[in-house]
């Protein structure tokens, strides 16, 4: 067979041979190859090596971010967790009114949206009649049926009562006031806005005050036995300068001899500025004296 004849059979491709081939066609030897690849691993550790670290600190700066904004997560829905239990199991808040000039034992409501004088003055003395004595019991009046209904006004109160009050002196009475009972006796405490205009006031009120306070203060049946001549005087209780209108009834009292009859003066109503900017309201002095001690005990709580 002709050498130059070409076999029918392909030549079989081997390494050996792909790496002669390479040889031939890059002009290179194996030792030049090995010398590049030699001086490839030798530059390379340290590439290597800050192209790790690198990774590394990226890897470790998200991690971080991440627990960072888990942990922040965590936290404030633990708060919030634990805000809605306060919320939820706090007692509820008791709505105070601003007309509690004075911490009582217990208090009642009276809608007087639609009410008279005389309706007023009834629901008024029921809501009093069972006062244990030396507790304070605060009658709220409201104009409506419901907690959030608005508070009755002084001006309001006085209209309500039908009262010849001088329009000067309910113009210097601020809308706040007190109403209730202490133990069985009615009071009356209103906040001032001009002590002058109330004083002058007060003293053009008395002809008329009796037949308008009277009823509220439980005192009605005493202005059957008032004398004609009747005014108001000045008293001294706990070295407060008092107003007071009494009613002079007819006592009797058993001697040896018999019996004898001798008059006897009953309070009617009594008034009183307190710090000049309440005016306290009542029939008994005793009362008046306990209103002023615990008002005198809530202004310094404050």
């Amino acid at each position: 067979m002709d050498p130059e004849e070409k076999s029918p059979l392909k030549q079989i491709r081997t390494f050996q041979g792909d790496v002669a081939d390479a040889l031939h066609r890059q002009n290179e030897s194996l030792v030049s190859i090995q010398q590049t690849e030699a001086s490839r691993r030798r530059a390379s550790p340290d590439e290597v090596v800050d192209s790790e670290i690198s990774e590394r600190r990226k890897k470790t700066f998200f991690l971080l971010i991440g627990s960072l904004f888990f942990i922040i997560l965590g936290i404030a829905g633990a708060w919030y967790g634990y805000r809605e239990y306060l919320r939820k199991t706090a007692p509820p808040t008791p709505v105070t009114p601003s007309s509690r000039l004075i911490s009582p034992e217990s208090a009642v409501t009276l809608d007087l949206s639609t009410a008279s004088r005389e309706i007023f003055l009834s629901r008024f003395a029921e809501a009093i009649i069972d006062v244990p004595a030396g507790a304070l019991r605060h009658v709220i009046l409201r104009n409506g049926p419901t907690v959030n209904s608005p508070l009755l006004e002084t001006a309001g109160f006085f209209k309500i009562l039908e009262s010849q009050a001088p329009a000067s002196l309910v113009r210097s009475f601020e809308p706040i006031f007190m109403v209730g009972a202490l133990g069985e006796s009615p009071f009356l405490i209103i906040k001032l806005s001009s002590f002058e205009s109330a004083f002058a006031g007060m003293l053009a009120w008395e002809p008329n005050m009796a037949p308008d306070v009277a009823p509220l203060l439980g005192t009605e049946e005493l202005l059957k036995v008032i004398p004609s001549t009747s005014v108001f005087k000045d008293v001294i209780v706990r070295n407060k300068d008092v107003r007071m209108l009494e009613s002079s009834s007819v006592s009797t009292t058993s001697t040896s001899s018999g019996q004898a009859s001798s008059p006897q003066a009953t309070p009617i109503i009594l008034y009183s500025f307190f710090d000049n900017r309440i005016l306290i309201i009542t029939e008994n002095s005793e009362t008046l004296q306990i209103l002023m001690d615990r008002l005198t005990r809530e202004k310094l709580s404050r």
